[in-house]
């Protein structure tokens, strides 16, 4: 784990950043390089990561973190998801689970400290015509109070409730992706059991 405070900016934290977390037997296949990962999951080309964090709420409700898109991204602006993105070949990425601890650090600035199951898999086309496959993980953290986001990404996060959730989204005051909103539920559902 990064011993250096993380300190908010307008450019994201180095990419390379030491992190050291445990993860669970259920994971150890994706503790791969994403030349390996790429190639067991042909014909994908393009693979990505989603960090699943949870806290208890006063009730012991458990909350899912979301963060929003910023207006000025050209994707899917003011949409809510979940920290992740691209995975990045070494020397970035030593393995698929690096690249989920950092792109959760980058994101948010929480550090992982165990990446505990995979929630599910999404594959979808990207903008350039390229195929994904998106590995959605479901991940513990040092302090979940200190979210620091980048302002040049996302600008709001939240954390909810499954209740709260499908409240928000009916009501339209939340905006997701269709498919975030599958694993969404699927996170909140294996997160009970």
């Amino acid at each position: 784990m990064s011993a250096a405070p993380y300190i908010p900016s307008d450019q994201p934290p180095p990419a390379l950043v030491d992190h050291t977390y445990a993860f669970s037997p259920e994971v150890e296949q994706y503790n791969k390089p994403l030349e390996e990962i790429i190639l067991l999951n042909a014909p994908r080309d393009t693979i990505g990561v989603g960090a699943f964090v949870f806290k208890p709420s006063s009730s012991g409700e458990p909350l899912l973190l979301l963060i929003r898109r910023s207006a000025s991204e050209s994707a899917y602006p003011e949409m809510y998801e979940v920290p992740g993105g691209g995975a990045e070949a070494p020397p970035i990425d030593a393995t698929l689970l690096d690249s989920v601890a950092r792109e959760l650090f980058e994101e948010t600035g929480l550090v992982a400290t165990k990446i505990v199951k995979l929630i599910d898999t999404a594959d979808f086309q990207g903008r350039r015509g390229d195929l994904w496959r998106k590995f959605n993980f479901e991940i513990e953290v040092q302090d979940s109070e200190h979210v620091v986001l980048q302002p040049s990404e996302h600008d709001e996060f939240k954390w909810v409730g499954k209740e709260e959730f499908e409240r928000l989204i009916a009501s339209e005051e939340m905006r997701t992706m269709p498919s975030q909103q599958i694993t969404i539920r699927r996170a909140f559902d294996a997160y009970a059991l």
